[in-house]
């Protein structure tokens, strides 16, 4: 079973591009050089989404913010993760937004993808929400996966086992990451990636949850118990919602804005580092008079 995008993304894209889906010939010469405001960092995510025709509206958002900091803080390599890839959707996606945006940034992007290859597992108990998914939904055919893809690398088996296995390998620091596991107990193992050490982290790192939405999910199950587990438990790294992200997009970005959240690093030698993401000259003086 192949997972589909959000509605919500679909309806930005179609938005932005006057209903057409697809990329245009106008002339990219100012997208060869994204500026570092963060607004103007919007403003960018716009252009590539129309005039690229970028699937995933939420992850080429989410790369282009989490590319903007590295590039501000001096990085020039980093990991872009999907957690669930199923099909290999997302993946494709982010293997064409990683296209467009390395030349760009003049940056090298590494792209990794997590699942457990068979299906999803048993559920735990009630905090999987077993009454959503059950075991062996999405299935993944490895070979079959693999095919389209140039530049990802797989991590298969069990999440508790994958992601010590990358760590062990020394990656470029995590800037973006994808939750899709579904489970409380898949992504509660998931979000060890961030108790990492520094260098393999961004030191605040961009999170897109699929599962924090609608249907029966709550605080008490599913991604959001896994991330104020995570809070309660760790004092200088944190996990919090994005908020009021849909006052910088505009009305017409979907629900996807609301299951953005920021990984925050705070022990990291470099998160108290200025990064020049906003600068006194965007800022409207007049309202602190």
């Amino acid at each position: 079973m192949v997972k589909t995008s959000l509605h919500g993304a679909v309806i930005f894209a179609t938005g932005l591009m006057g209903g057409a889906a697809h990329a245009t010939d106008a002339v990219d010469d100012d997208l060869d050089e994204p500026p570092l405001v963060y607004e103007a960092a919007n403003a960018y995510f716009k252009k590539i989404v129309n005039r690229k025709g970028m699937r995933r509206p939420h992850y080429v958002w989410g790369g282009v913010q989490s590319l903007n900091l590295a590039k501000a803080l001096g990085i020039s390599r980093v990991s872009l993760i999907e957690f669930g890839v199923a099909g290999g959707n997302g993946l494709t996606a982010l293997e064409a937004m990683a296209d467009t945006l390395e030349p760009a940034f003049g940056m090298h992007i590494d792209i990794y993808g997590f699942d457990a290859a068979g299906g999803m597992p048993k559920a735990k108990d009630y905090r999987d929400t077993p009454n959503l998914w059950q075991e062996g939904f999405y299935p993944m055919d490895p070979e079959k996966l693999q095919a389209p893809l140039t530049r990802t690398k797989l991590h298969l088996g069990p999440v508790e086992e994958t992601v010590q296995e990358f760590l062990t390998s020394k990656p470029a620091p995590v800037a973006f990451i994808a939750f899709d596991l579904c489970y409380y107990s898949s992504t509660a193992k998931a979000l060890e990636i961030f108790d990492a050490d520094q260098s393999a982290l961004l030191p605040r790192v961009h999170c897109f949850f699929r599962n924090t939405l609608g249907r029966t999910l709550g605080d008490f199950n599913g991604e959001r118990l896994a991330i104020s587990e995570f809070n309660t438990n760790h004092k200088n790294r944190n996990i919090s919602k994005i908020y009021g992200l849909q006052y910088y997009l505009g009305s017409n970005v979907g629900r996807w804005v609301d299951q953005y959240y920021m990984a925050h690093i705070c022990d990291h030698d470099l998160y108290g580092t200025y990064d020049g993401l906003i600068r006194e000259s965007t800022l409207d003086l007049r309202q602190s008079q």
